[in-house]
């Protein structure tokens, strides 16, 4: 059983990202509508996520209706795939639900649209957060208010296949490691398979998350507070893509051939394909467990090697719960958001399936029902999550995504791409790629 991080499984939130923004002005229209739900005395209640996810929350949801017989839950689930286009005709029709599962990435367009409803007035009251820190909770809140309770801790981690490494006669490095350790390893796994595998993906980009954190080892974040500039440099990106033409030239990383096919295609990822040993895609390792046989473990993202180099990790929130604004039924919601926050039965119900759970207490109630490779999962999230908290040094939790964030992103991984292949120089790439990224956050 593994998690899912919504912020960073680029190709569900750049669909769910165009899906907010396709409809945008209906629901500015709608966002303070006459009412959610169906014409049922039930609470409606939806979210997506694989069939183990599903059975977890009908599971917890029967528990609680046994705890509140006055609140009647009607449950609608699915994947991703379409999630946010029936959410948005819902709103739209003026059937929302009353409790939805948020992704990070999309709560700041929802709650200036005025869809889902600000908590604040529930903390500390009907909404124990109790154990939530002020770094988790930045996951859910714009514009200084609370729309979503986060389900769990997301965090920058590389996945590792350590029987791999094992094989090669390779040890798991550190996990304060540097971005010139990532290069010594990958170029060894290179030179003792014979050449036959790559230690590493090409991060250039194809993993948002690299990138963001190596800016952020600079102090800088990916987009301004507002989300209508790029945050970092032309001197930060051409280092970065530099660092990749140097990975490429070595062979610590495959060619642009592999980076093109596992584009958005978990199957062809580097190391599901026996190519490569370590990846910055995170659902190589998702809800459900691994697509691959192998023993996998986990490493943060490397610290910045350079004097001054910040802590650039950080800590997001899983997926969020949030309750729609037009809903009657607000006060009923937010009890379900504490439920799951805190009850036993609950957190043991939903384990590692929205994310690492996000308090110490509830780690520890789920941690001796664990695997092996969810307690090191788990493991290597707290030990990020404890580090960035004692960092004096690190940037505030990254804003939720702004419009068109989905086309830089995207942008980003073309741009190295075509570096990759030869079209172009890494700085004639430098020039258009701040130019549209421009135009993008402009429109």
């Amino acid at each position: 059983m593994g998690h899912q991080i919504s912020r960073r499984s680029l190709f569900r939130t750049a669909s769910g990202i165009a899906a907010a923004t396709a409809i945008g002005g209906t629901l500015s229209a709608c966002g303070g509508g006459t009412g959610a739900g169906t014409t049922s005395d039930k609470l409606t209640m939806t979210w997506w996520g694989s069939d183990d996810r599903h059975n977890a929350y009908k599971k917890a949801l029967k528990t609680f209706q046994e705890k509140n017989s006055k609140i009647k839950i009607e449950e609608r689930y699915s994947g991703y795939d379409g999630f946010f286009d029936r959410f948005n005709t819902n709103v739209a029709g003026g059937s929302a639900p009353d409790l939805t599962q948020m992704d990070t990435a999309l709560v700041a367009q929802y709650a200036r649209k005025g869809v889902i409803a600000p908590l604040d007035e529930y903390v500390g009251k009907s909404l124990d957060l109790s154990g939530f820190s002020k770094e988790l909770l930045a996951a859910g809140t714009v514009d200084g208010k609370l729309y979503g309770v986060p389900s769990g801790i997301g965090v920058n981690q590389l996945t590792v296949n350590r029987s791999g490494l094992e094989k090669l006669g390779l040890e798991l490095p550190d996990r304060e490691w540097t971005w010139a350790d990532l290069k010594k390893i990958a170029v060894e796994v290179n030179k003792k398979s014979g050449g036959k595998m790559f230690g590493v993906d090409d991060g250039g980009g194809g993993a948002l998350q690299a990138f963001e954190v190596f800016a952020r080892e600079k102090g800088q974040p990916f987009f301004t507070e507002d989300g209508k500039k790029l945050g970092f440099t032309a001197d930060t990106l051409q280092e970065w893509w530099e660092y990749w033409v140097g990975m490429r030239k070595d062979k610590a990383c495959p060619g642009p051939e592999i980076t093109s096919a596992a584009h958005n295609n978990l199957t062809k990822n580097g190391v599901v394909i026996g190519k490569t040993l370590i990846t910055f895609d995170i659902g190589v390792y998702g809800a459900g467990g691994s697509i691959t046989k192998e023993t996998l473990d986990f490493l943060p993202s490397p610290h910045g090697d350079w004097s001054g180099a910040r802590e650039g990790n950080y800590v997001n929130g899983g997926v969020l719960l949030s309750a729609t604004k037009a809903s009657k039924r607000i006060e009923d919601s937010v009890k379900i958001m504490t439920f799951f926050a805190q009850d036993k039965a609950a957190i043991k119900d939903m384990q590692l399936l929205r994310g690492i759970p996000p308090t110490e207490k509830a780690r520890s109630i789920v941690s001796p029902d664990l695997s092996d490779i969810d307690k090191r999962n788990m493991e290597v999230a707290d030990y990020i999550s404890k580090r960035v908290a004692k960092a004096s040094d690190a940037l505030p939790t990254p804003v939720p995504p702004p419009k068109g964030a989905d086309q830089i992103w995207d942008l980003l991984f073309q741009s190295n791409l075509s570096i990759a292949f030869g079209k172009k120089t890494v700085k004639a790439e430098l020039g258009a790629f701040f130019d549209q990224a421009e135009q993008i956050l402009a429109e």
